[in-house]
């Protein structure tokens, strides 16, 4: 019997996301969140299009998953100075103010993930998702 690459992917993903969200919770976070607030504090000033890109995520998730950063007043939108038509987001004080509170956390969850893994199976897991993502 074949057994199901997406199946198996899909449990690991599950299982990491458990974990992160467990350390961010503390702070009122998930994990995707989380990523948005990083790729944005990264790459800011930035662009729904720039965000996809980093996030590999598409602009209908995207834009689920900003709407609550944005209502809370973590992301800021703002018309962008070379077009008006584009907007840029980036980071609130208060949106800084939260990554950086919970940037500890998630540093604790990578330890705890990359200490029970061990450093092969970490080098590996980076290899295969790098491989992944350059599939699309």
């Amino acid at each position: 019997m074949d057994l199901c690459l997406n199946l198996s992917l899909r449990k690991a993903s599950r299982v990491m996301t458990q974990i992160y969200d467990d350390y961010l919770s503390v702070v009122g976070l998930r994990v995707g969140q989380f990523s948005i607030l990083r790729a944005t504090h990264f790459t800011q000033p930035t662009t729904n299009s720039a965000l996809q890109e980093v996030l590999v995520l598409d602009q209908t998730t995207l834009t689920r998953n900003l709407k609550p950063l944005i209502r809370d007043g973590y992301i800021q939108v703002r018309p962008s100075d070379e077009d008006k038509r584009v907007k840029e987001l980036s980071l609130s004080e208060t949106g800084e103010a939260l990554y950086q509170k919970a940037l500890p956390l998630w540093q604790e969850a990578q330890s705890k993930i990359k200490d029970q893994l061990g450093e092969s199976c970490v080098e590996n897991l980076l290899a295969v998702s790098s491989a992944i993502v350059d599939i699309r």
